[in-house]
């Protein structure tokens, strides 16, 4: 049984599982914020998020709707679950009447190891809403007609602000920060159940669009980790009171986009092009009884599943995904893909392959293949390529696509044709 005093995840996880996310945690910080300090750093972010505001203060109207639109796009479970979102851009974060940051514990015996797991999916949550907010380049040519300069901007802000949450030093600072009362954050966000409608609400507020869209990505995961608790109503409240602290989000930021990551890596190994399995999966895992579902994610971000917790794995997401099909046509598999490119030569060896320039850019989805492949383009373009968890790249350049990895295509001027190289 697990002993902890706080509920740290040095206390939950082995000190293998803690070493291992201590190294990814390590490298992300490099590939963050390279080589700048981290006084550089705060002080480059400050000044960054003031550009921001400035420029988004006439559009601020548009630039909520866009996130909302962009969200809904990437997170199809949001439409399938019939998610409302209600998202402002600005200075005001507040979210209503009964909003609380922390609930107060309860006196009431909480067993160690429920508290733990829900400290993990409070990580996961966190990790999913950094992964979710660089999603904004899927809407760059909208964006780009309010304001060609946001977008760079953007991802600047992003890098340095969830950077420094690899940096132990920076952590410390807001640690010591929040313990002196001061408040720190540049957005805010929390789901509830609107009994008139029978449906939920992701309420977010943020000072700039990448942070709104944030907030929202980490509501909607909220509402995905509420199937981590269990029918004592009571109980879930101290489980509430006791984790789910302001103090414990610089360690939730840190090591819990990693563990996201780990869960949608098994995700992507399942072949399954259904986006919504993803987060129903999700909370299939969660619903483990509380050691089992430690267990399933130490071995998973050590990369050391077991033969039994794969199968498992592979299994609910093939239910699920059938269970969608019947949901969706009444039938199985009579749902047909609609590509957005043509296909002007198939080879053997390589494809010739072209996007016209009037596509919609909501067309080009996230995707993945089931074989490796170099893309090589033809002729000069614009256009660009965003891999899983990075920036977006030029196409100018050969590329090269490992097997089973998410990728798009982003849109730019004229037709992007391209020859890619079958592995």
């Amino acid at each position: 049984m697990i002993n902890l005093n706080e509920i740290e995840y040095e206390k939950i996880f082995k000190p293998e599982t803690i070493s291992a996310l201590k190294g990814k945690s390590g490298q992300s910080l490099k590939q963050m914020l390279g080589n700048k300090s981290l006084m550089n750093t705060l002080m480059s972010s400050q000044q960054i998020l003031k550009e921001i505001m400035k420029a988004e203060a006439p559009h601020r109207d548009t630039l909520a709707q866009i996130a909302i639109d962009m969200v809904t796009q990437a997170y199809p479970i949001i439409d399938y679950a019939n998610i409302k979102i209600d998202a402002k851009i600005g200075n005001d974060m507040d979210l209503g009447a009964g909003t609380s940051n922390e609930i107060p514990t309860e006196e009431i015996n909480v067993p160690e190891a429920l508290k733990a797991k829900r400290r993990i999916i409070n990580g996961v949550t966190q990790g999913a809403s950094i992964r979710g907010a660089f999603a904004f380049y899927l809407f760059r040519e909208y964006l780009d007609l309010l304001d060609n300069s946001l977008v760079d901007k953007y991802g600047e802000i992003l890098k340095q602000v969830f950077g420094i949450y690899d940096n132990e030093d920076a952590i410390a600072m807001m640690l010591a920060a929040l313990e002196q009362g001061q408040k720190m954050a540049g957005g805010k966000s929390e789901m509830v159940y609107d009994e008139d409608t029978e449906q939920f609400v992701i309420k977010a507020r943020a000072l700039c669009f990448p942070m709104l869209v944030h907030e929202i990505v980490k509501g909607l995961y909220e509402i995905v980790g509420t199937q981590g608790f269990g029918k004592d109503k009571e109980q879930n409240k101290a489980i509430i009171g006791a984790v789910d602290k302001i103090s414990n989000e610089p360690r939730d930021l840190q090591y819990g986009k990693f563990i996201y990551d780990a869960l949608n890596n098994l995700y992507v190994e399942s072949n399954i092009d259904d986006a919504r399995v993803r987060e129903l999966f999700f909370t299939e895992v969660y619903k483990l009884e509380e050691n089992k579902f430690i267990e399933f994610i130490e071995n998973l971000v050590n990369e050391k599943l077991t033969p039994a917790q794969k199968k498992w794995a592979m299994d609910e997401m093939k239910d699920i995904e059938k269970d969608l099909k019947k949901d969706d046509t009444g039938l199985e598999g009579l749902d047909e893909e609609v590509k957005p490119y043509t296909d002007i030569k198939v080879t053997d060896k390589y494809i010739i392959r072209e996007f016209n320039e009037n596509i919609d850019p909501i067309e080009l989805m996230w995707h993945r293949d089931n074989e490796a492949r170099t893309i090589e383009i033809i002729g000069k373009t614009d256009w660009k390529i965003q891999l899983d968890n990075q920036l977006p790249t030029s196409l100018n350049e050969q590329i090269h696509i490992p097997k089973h990895m998410w990728h798009r295509v982003i849109k730019g001027t004229g037709n992007l044709k391209l020859k890619i190289h079958k592995k």
